[in-house]
């Protein structure tokens, strides 16, 4: 039983001793979403779809934040370039951008994952704070790639497969694909996430700190 709660009577005892339970079983379940979002973010920033070709496009082909495949001849394979170790194979700054700050949103939410060992070290409400602060800098960096990313679209390389008539920010005659979908579902997934980290810390530190008064009464 927690040392929190001896010095409760028993119908307090059973309230605390529970909520704490569920307290630990939502930054539990917290810390699995977390590593979800990992996983989630890596194919969104791996896939080259984010943009793409539709039956009116003067070009096949379709476009990822790094990478772009398009097929040269009817019935033929798709040759894909881009290296996002080697920037220069980029298509534009706009998409050069774009990949970095996803790729920034990805390594913060994998250090932040990293960062629930500290709980055998620090304080729970420490280490979520941390937490929190780094999944709030990746929901930024994830808003600012996907708000960034359109700004290529005038690129020549996309107006060869999306027609003339693709411009920043307008998709001609493309379509946007799933990755750039669940990239722009995974900025409000990072939010929700980020406040959520902060809601548990706040929790914690006020657990913490009706802990230490009691601690205090029972000695006085």
């Amino acid at each position: 039983m927690d040392h929190e709660a001896e010095h409760l009577p028993e119908y307090k005892r059973m309230h605390h001793l529970t909520y704490r339970r569920n307290l630990r079983v939502v930054t539990v379940v917290w810390g699995i979403l977390s590593a979800c979002f990992v996983i989630l973010n890596a194919v969104a920033f791996i896939q080259p779809q984010w943009l793409g070709d539709t039956e009116t496009s003067p070009g096949v082909g379709f476009f990822g934040l790094y990478e772009y495949c398009e097929r040269l001849q009817v019935g033929g394979e798709y040759s894909c370039r881009g290296d996002f170790m080697d920037f220069a194979s980029l298509t534009n700054d706009s998409f050069r951008a774009a990949s970095m700050l996803v790729g920034v949103c990805n390594l913060v939410f994998i250090f932040s994952v990293v960062c629930l060992l500290l709980f055998c070290f620090l304080k729970a409400a420490t280490v979520l704070k941390i937490c929190g602060v780094l999944q709030a800098i990746g929901c930024v960096c994830m808003a600012l790639g996907c708000i960034i990313y359109p700004n290529g679209w005038d690129d020549e390389m996309v107006q060869r497969t999306c027609g003339k008539d693709a411009d920043k920010y307008r998709v001609g005659q493309c379509q946007v694909r799933w990755a750039f979908i669940l990239a722009i579902v995974l900025i409000f997934n990072a939010l929700a996430m980020a406040v959520l980290a902060f809601v548990l810390a706040a929790k914690q530190a006020n657990l913490l700190q009706k802990a230490e008064y009691r601690k205090q009464r029972y000695i006085k």
